[in-house]
């Protein structure tokens, strides 16, 4: 048999219900009247709503585990726009035409889903990620293929709506497209992470290509290209444990780290202007004069340059007047001998 409620429990249910309202709304779940088992489960009415305060829920999907942080994510996608400035810039030439590239999202699913989400026949890409030996993912909206083709042929490049399979031509065209992508990726990623990416192969059903299980987490990222009227997607697929050994550099703080403020990439940076070629010349001076005066210039006639001998010469680097030099020779060739740096006013040159 139930035991009544004393007083004192009364007063502890109301008590919660006023901290607690939602709890005693309507259609939400209410409380078992008290038994006799319930004294001897021993919580005081203090205790239990202590208990109660501090009871949380969290909703956990075992079939799909989470792998990466958004922290992770996020500077994946910053690596890939890296990646679509790259692309933009190399297929605009490819094409002879502008081509924008964009990325559109970059979010985790199961290797399984990115597969049964292509239509058949894709251009699928199966990639070799390198020196990791592991595997990755590409594929590319055939009429987006087409109109590149089309345009690297000659053609208007305008998007074709019936979808097939490619000709030995095309194939060969649309494997060499995707090596030279793959290399402006491998850039982009190896500006943080040292990894390579090469193209093993082409599908054009991915379910032939089972690079890992269909349960593999997995980054998917998006990237629109238009060039002209046609509109397509470019997405890569990244299982995790393809990039696993790598997955503890996709840090933000690393992204941005890895840039001007190293060493290593200064001192990259300078020995590489250092093998620059410049032009150097010694300009004694500069006048204007008239034309016909020029066409009436004979051996011996004199032309003033408004400077004055002991002024030495101007040595020119490119366009900018940089020293102060005195004429002069080196053995048997003409030199010049630095004096002064000149000032940014006055190294202006007028050309």
């Amino acid at each position: 048999m139930a035991e009544a409620l004393s007083q004192s429990d009364i007063d502890s249910l109301l008590a919660m219900a006023a901290e607690h309202p939602a709890a005693a709304a309507p259609g939400a779940a209410t409380p078992a009247p008290a038994t006799a088992a319930a004294p001897a489960a021993g919580l005081p009415a203090a205790a239990a709503r202590q208990n109660q305060r501090h009871r949380y829920v969290r909703k956990m999907d075992f079939a799909r585990p989470s792998k990466f942080n958004k922290d992770q994510l996020r500077t994946l996608q910053m690596l890939h726009e890296s990646f679509c400035r790259r692309a933009s810039t190399f297929l605009s030439g490819q094409v002879r035409s502008l081509v924008e590239v964009s990325v559109t999202g970059a979010e985790q699913i199961p290797y399984g889903d990115f597969v049964s989400s292509l239509p058949v026949p894709t251009f699928t890409s199966v990639l070799e990620v390198a020196p990791l030996g592991t595997n990755a993912m590409a594929s590319i909206d055939l009429p987006l293929l087409f109109a590149m083709i089309d345009r690297m042929l000659g053609g208007p490049g305008t998007a074709n709506g019936r979808v097939r399979e490619l000709t030995e031509i095309e194939g060969g065209l649309a494997s060499n497209l995707m090596e030279r992508l793959l290399d402006e990726l491998s850039a982009a990623w190896g500006d943080l992470v040292p990894i390579e990416f090469r193209l093993r192969g082409i599908e054009m059903n991915a379910q032939f290509a089972q690079i890992v299980p269909a349960s593999e987490p997995s980054v998917l990222i998006i990237m629109e290209l238009s060039i002209g009227t046609a509109t397509g997607s470019l997405s890569i697929c990244l299982p995790y444990r393809s990039i696993e050994s790598v997955v503890g550099d996709l840090a933000a703080h690393r992204y941005f780290a890895t840039g001007e403020d190293q060493p290593d990439h200064r001192a990259s940076l300078l020995e590489s202007l250092q093998r620059v070629p410049m032009p150097v010349r010694a300009e004694i001076g500069a006048t204007r004069v008239p034309v016909e005066t020029v066409l009436g210039l004979q051996p011996g006639d004199v032309v003033p340059l408004g400077r004055r001998v002991d002024d030495g010469v101007r040595l020119v680097v490119g366009s900018t007047r940089a020293y102060r030099a005195l004429p002069g020779r080196d053995g048997n060739r003409v030199a010049v001998r630095i004096v002064e740096r000149l000032a940014d006013e006055e190294g202006r040159t007028g050309s």
